[in-house]
């Protein structure tokens, strides 16, 4: 029986409120997280804490500290992007199932108090968030030229055209539902976005709604996203999403393989688009074509690194996929590359890593991003106003000192008798306005 050494997590944001997203170039708009979704993704946090902290699971990492977070072991990364908190807050719920509050996490000081933790002993697990102004691995299709150029270019495919032509009864019916939106398959994200979020949320809407319009707009949905965010080759522009993510993928596959470092468990929360490419770049859509879709909110892609028993002790993958908290399937098996087994590690490395971006640099090269141009010269903005501010805080902090050295000095001066009034006036150097007066007897 094969031994986990670790996993990779990939998980989707929780449920939230409506999410614009502009057709053309994906720019995205703020959007707030839900009790709903924040508490999907506490319960995901148990699941896997279920599957992969759990002693004598048979997932269970090996060695891995499941009680008290090790932070040495963990490692979790948040996408900070366009649609504000919510994919922050879906990491934060996922931790707190993950590594719920335990008596455990407490301290014994010098005098012999024991200390434990707010809470009930609530974890505190460090996370990274990664920004689109400072690293592209987790939102690379915003701001790219290249990308921009893929999506009309399915826009203007025959496929596009033809599925359109077909929805166009849809189209016409669902006008009165969607209150003045653009009703076409250019904007079927958004169309599908806002009739999900009514549903979840606004009594009266769901009232309304006939039954098969959700379904249909979802199918139509999930066309749309899947042609964006994919792409015929796996170095092709369409799959950018993944192709960024990838890097942080085998970052820690090569960490967690070597014995010397104490990585055993990576969590990567994002949003939907790169599970879309990823599933085309590993061609598990050929063996799964249901994969080629929106996954649901709180869906969750295990990557497994097992070293396998003697005889055969390589390093293997195995890929996991739950669609979803409510996915009756649990934790399905996925095969990558044609594979209908667990893949050696090293083939999978050889296989993924030339459609990897690995940097900021390479991302703009891929995308067509030329020096001066609206992207480039927002992140030279930012930087920018990142050192101005830098520099007013060191020019105010200089004032500050210089003011205080100044009234220093004046205090010591003033530190005289005076004789003609018969009394003697003190002021102290340290407080610069305290005031003592005392009457000279004669």
């Amino acid at each position: 029986m094969s031994t986990v050494l670790g996993v990779i997590v990939i998980a989707r944001n929780g449920d939230r409120r409506a999410f614009y997203q502009d057709p053309k170039t994906y720019a995205p708009s703020l959007t707030d997280s839900t009790a709903l979704g924040v508490t999907d993704l506490h319960l995901l946090g148990t699941q896997l804490r279920a599957a992969y902290l759990t002693p004598g699971a048979p997932s269970f990492i090996s060695d891995i500290s499941g009680d008290i977070a090790n932070t040495q072991e963990v490692k979790i990364l948040a996408k900070s992007g366009g649609e504000g908190s919510v994919v922050f807050d879906s990491a934060i719920a996922l931790l707190q199932g993950l590594f719920p509050p335990t008596p455990r996490n407490k301290i014994t000081l010098a005098n012999g108090a024991v200390v434990m933790a707010p809470l009930g002993g609530y974890q505190y697990v460090p996370m990274e968030t990664v920004e689109p102004g400072n690293d592209r691995s987790m939102e690379s299709w915003t701001d790219c030229p290249a990308f921009q150029k893929h999506v009309a270019s399915f826009h203007d495919s025959d496929a596009f055209k033809a599925r359109e032509k077909d929805a166009a009864p849809f189209f016409q019916n669902v006008q009165d539902y969607v209150f003045g939106r653009p009703a076409t398959l250019e904007n079927i994200w958004n169309i599908y976005d806002f009739m999900n979020t009514q549903l979840t949320y606004n009594q009266t809407y769901a009232y309304r709604l006939p039954p098969s319009y959700i379904e249909q707009a979802r199918a139509l949905a999930d066309f749309h996203e899947d042609g964006v965010f994919s792409d015929a080759q796996a170095s092709g522009i369409g799959n950018v999403a993944g192709r960024t993510l990838l890097s942080h993928i085998l970052t820690a596959l090569e960490r967690i393989a070597f014995n010397d470092d104490p990585l055993q468990l990576m969590v990567m929360q994002t949003s939907y688009q790169p599970f879309i490419s990823l599933f085309h770049q590993t061609d598990m859509v050929k063996e799964l074509p249901e994969l080629k879709a929106i996954p649901n909110f709180g869906a969750a892609l295990a990557i497994e690194l097992r070293r396998g028993a003697p005889p055969d002790m390589r390093d293997f993958l195995r890929f996991k996929f739950k669609n979803g908290t409510a996915d009756p399937e649990d934790w399905r098996p996925l095969h990558a590359f044609g594979h209908h087994a667990d893949i050696p590690l090293t083939e999978f490395i050889y296989r993924a890593e030339g459609a990897a971006i690995t940097s900021n640099k390479q991302w703009a090269q891929v995308c067509g991003v030329k020096p001066g141009s609206s992207t480039t010269a927002k992140e030279v903005a930012r930087q920018k106003s990142v050192q101005f501010a830098f520099g007013s805080m060191v020019v105010l902090a200089l004032f500050i000192i210089a003011g205080l050295l100044v009234r220093v000095r004046q205090g010591r001066a003033r530190q005289y008798v005076r004789l003609p009034e018969d009394e003697v006036e003190v002021r102290t150097p340290a407080c610069g306005g305290l005031v003592r007066r005392l009457s000279v007897v004669a």
